[in-house]
């Protein structure tokens, strides 16, 4: 196996401040001691503490305003695009750092540990702010320690933002789907989006998609199918887009216990119900352990191991038909796989390798088989089409949570969806009405929220 570094591989972003290279590596430079964080503040706890504690947040002191004033501001078209590009990454993964953030958005100002941009939406509750805790950040001067952002406790401010959006703005922050806030997992949750961000600069796919937007009922939804009853809140952690429309749910885990068993053993059943021609899907579980989980010096780290027992377990269960075997669409890589030190990545990450179980083939009965996950040979899709990736990276193209880079290009008229829901035929205006002009360049101010508006309608 050979490894370059991520310097050397090519990518499809040309602004160094924003590749891979360049920003901290989550795994290897040891940023998370659990999988958990403890150092989030949010405006309401900081506007409690007194002021003793409120220097130890080192939050800057006019940061935080009053959550009216805050809302208030957010309602103008200052930093408009910027605060919709933030809202919308921590809704489509939850957690990010402020890195990751400034790919996303595609903005060198995101980057800064307290953008002037995002004092408002922090104030008024729907952002929260954190310091990774472990290893060497933590002793790190507080303006270089990695920071992260995610969603605010406040989660009913939004219905009140929401009145002063646009609908594509509020299709750009959700997606259409409801603003929520999921338990904190702040390593799995920046490990999650790093290796989206990675797949998504290096590897050659349609588009990257958000906890937020890997929903069961979603991706039956697209073959008018309905989500069993059980089964309408189970989404993947992330997705990966092929360009003939196959969807990889990205499983990711550090440790495996028994809720984890029960939950591959139930994407096996999914799958096993619910042949590629309905459902689009390979689930992918990555292992995202490190040595220095084991107990003792002298333990071995068992994860890798477990999860293929795990795997073994639902395929036994949950096997399929022949033409639909479960073995064939779940499978597992480990982190150190494809990036095997910092900032390294090993020449199968680019096809996305991966190992499958082979039961049955070449005579052996419990064997692990490689197979490149973006080479159509080697996983077929046989209802693919190249159509069928375009639509869905089009109409990722309109959330603020895509990867900049992937979100120039067509996109759908959403103005037209709104009037399908009223009778225009006989209003002439409205039969073509005007719509946002795409603004040139990287960023997300001038991809998707900062379009330059025209009056919808223009009479003469």
């Amino acid at each position: 196996m050979s490894t370059r570094t991520l310097t050397d591989v090519p990518g499809r972003i040309a602004s160094d401040p924003f590749r891979a290279a360049q920003r901290a590596d989550p795994y290897w430079e040891g940023m998370f001691a659990t999988g958990s964080s403890d150092g989030w503040v949010s405006a309401s706890q900081h506007r409690r503490a007194p002021a003793s504690q409120m220097r130890w947040s080192g939050i800057p002191p006019r940061y935080v305003t009053s959550a009216a004033d805050a809302l208030k501001k957010m309602r103008t078209n200052r930093h408009r695009p910027s605060i919709l590009a933030a809202l919308g990454a921590v809704s489509s993964w939850r957690t990010v750092t402020r890195e990751q953030l400034a790919c996303i958005a595609g903005s060198r100002v995101m980057g800064n540990t307290y953008p002037a941009a995002l004092s408002a939406p922090f104030s008024a509750g729907l952002l929260a702010h954190g310091y990774v805790s472990a290893g060497m950040n933590r002793l790190a001067p507080a303006a270089q320690r990695m920071s992260m952002w995610t969603v605010g406790d406040q989660i009913d401010t939004y219905a009140q933002y929401r009145k002063s959006l646009t609908f594509a703005e509020h299709i750009a922050i959700t997606g259409g789907q409801d603003w929520n806030s999921e338990h904190r997992f702040d390593r799995h949750n920046v490990l999650t989006t790093e290796l989206a961000l990675r797949v998504a600069e290096f590897c050659d796919v349609a588009t990257v998609l958000g906890e937020k937007q890997v929903s069961l009922p979603s991706m039956l939804a697209a073959s008018g199918l309905q989500a069993q009853q059980a089964d309408l809140g189970r989404r993947a952690d992330a997705g990966i887009v092929r360009r003939d429309g196959l969807v990889i749910a990205l499983e990711t885990t550090a440790s495996v216990g028994e809720a984890f068993r029960r939950k591959i053993a139930k994407w096996a059943q999914i799958l096993q119900r619910h042949p590629t021609y309905e459902l689009p899907l390979v689930v992918l579980v990555v292992d995202v352990s490190t040595p220095s989980q084991a107990t003792s010096a002298t333990a071995k780290n068992t994860a890798n191991a477990e999860i293929q027992a795990a795997i073994r377990e639902a395929v036994r269960d949950y096997p399929g038909t022949a033409l639909n075997r479960t073995a064939s669409r779940l499978g597992m890589v480990s982190w150190t796989e494809w990036f095997p030190g910092p900032h390294q990545a090993s020449d199968s990450f680019e096809g996305l390798a991966a190992s499958f179980l082979s039961r049955g083939a070449d005579g052996n009965a419990e064997g692990w088989r490689p197979v490149r996950l973006l080479d159509e040979d080697e996983l077929p899709y046989r209802e693919g089409l190249a159509s069928a990736g375009e639509t869905i990276a089009m109409n990722a193209r309109l959330l603020a949570g895509t990867p900049y880079w992937l979100r120039p290009g067509t996109v759908p008229r959403t103005d037209q969806y709104l009037l399908t829901h009223v009778d225009s035929d006989g209003i002439d205006a409205l039969m073509g009405p005007a719509v946002p002009d795409r603004m040139t360049g990287p960023g997300f101010t001038q991809q998707v929220a900062g379009r330059k508006w025209r009056h919808l309608v223009s009479v003469e």
